[in-house]
């Protein structure tokens, strides 16, 4: 009897001993990166953060996690934890899935910008554009763009022969610069519904998924673009520093061939 109690103690005994080593094993590990070097923990992204989130919803919507990596591989201004005085600050630009929050990319929400970095005397105004129709999601922030209107035109002669109106396409705004892509919403979440779930006829061909684009304008070309996104089609077209893009007559039913 005794030896049957003294093996059973001896194997509890034991039992503790294993869980202690892999526990100590596990935090040596965690401690421990390649060669030596120390490991720390830092914040990355679990999904895409829109430009204009504020700190405090990105801790309360848990849109960062925690992860090791080795000290000497992050970047000064890493953050491992999200403190209170970034609570009212946005970040500034889309912070992308896996990468690394950095102090420096947060910045104030003005009150007049709401976290748009909006060029010193221009306005910033948002259209509603098909997902085709903005280069098929390419738009991003900080992309140059031109934007193409379609609309219809007074011609009473190709309306009699044809029985249709006749449309031209002529470019509306040759460059702006895209402050935003989607709505600031509930902390920055970006705007982007299935407006053709439901709809099965032909009808529903061109619709898809919408999103709001952002661009800098000055006073004249806000007052045409809003006014075009009224009365015609907007079409977005991405740039280059070297693309060229003219004002012109543009195209029409009469003279497209």
């Amino acid at each position: 009897m005794t030896r049957r109690i003294l093996g059973v103690l001896l194997a509890i005994i034991l039992a503790i001993l294993g869980t202690v080593a892999v526990l100590v094993y596990v935090k040596s590990a965690q401690n421990r990166v390649a060669d030596g070097q120390r490991a720390v923990q830092v914040l990355v992204a679990k999904q895409r953060i829109p430009a204009g989130t504020s700190g405090e919803s990105i801790r309360t919507r848990e849109l960062v996690e925690q992860v090791v990596m080795p000290e000497r591989s992050i970047p000064n201004g890493t953050l491992g934890s999200l403190p209170d005085e970034l609570d009212k600050l946005v970040v500034t630009s889309d912070v992308q899935p896996s990468q690394l929050l950095l102090r420096g990319m947060f910045g104030a929400a003005t009150k007049l910008s709401g976290g748009l970095n909006v060029p010193e005397k221009m306005l910033a105004v948002s259209v509603e554009i098909q997902m085709n129709e903005q280069v098929g999601g390419y738009v991003r922030p900080g992309s140059q763009i031109a934007i193409f209107d379609t609309h219809r035109v007074l011609d009473p002669e190709w309306k009699k022969i044809t029985n249709e109106d006749n449309k031209a396409t002529r470019v509306l705004l040759p460059r702006v610069e895209v402050l935003a892509v989607g709505t600031f919403g509930a902390g920055g979440v970006t705007s982007a519904q299935q407006d053709g779930a439901n709809g099965q006829n032909g009808n529903n061909q061109r619709q898809g998924t919408t999103l709001l684009v952002t661009v800098a304008v000055n006073q004249t070309d806000a007052e045409r673009l809003i006014h075009a996104s009224r009365t015609g089609l907007l079409y977005l077209a991405l740039l280059t520093d070297s693309s060229e893009v003219k004002p012109g007559p543009g195209v029409d039913n009469r003279t497209l061939f």
